[in-house]
């Protein structure tokens, strides 16, 4: 990050590389993904193949023990930004 802009975040991010899946919205099959990172109210997701990817659903992460209720914010190629809702 360039230290001459300023942040626009509103809490840090936190890298994990944690696994984490969710099913999909067309066929109700399980979609594996890469939870690149966290903050206190979204997370950054990896998908490798292109996936139909629900704009609200549940996020599994099982070595957490965490399922919490995401809604889609943006996309950027394989890249998915996910907000917690409350």
């Amino acid at each position: 990050m360039n230290p001459a802009l300023p942040e626009r975040r509103s809490s840090e991010r936190f890298p994990t590389g944690l696994e984490g899946w969710f099913l999909s919205e067309t066929t109700g099959d399980p979609t594996v993904c890469t939870v690149w990172d966290l903050s206190k109210t979204r997370a950054r997701l990896v998908v490798d193949d292109p996936a139909d990817v629900p704009l609200e659903f549940e996020l599994k992460i099982p070595n957490e023990g965490a399922i919490p209720k995401v809604r889609l914010v943006w996309v950027s190629g394989s890249h998915y930004g996910a907000r917690f809702k409350d």
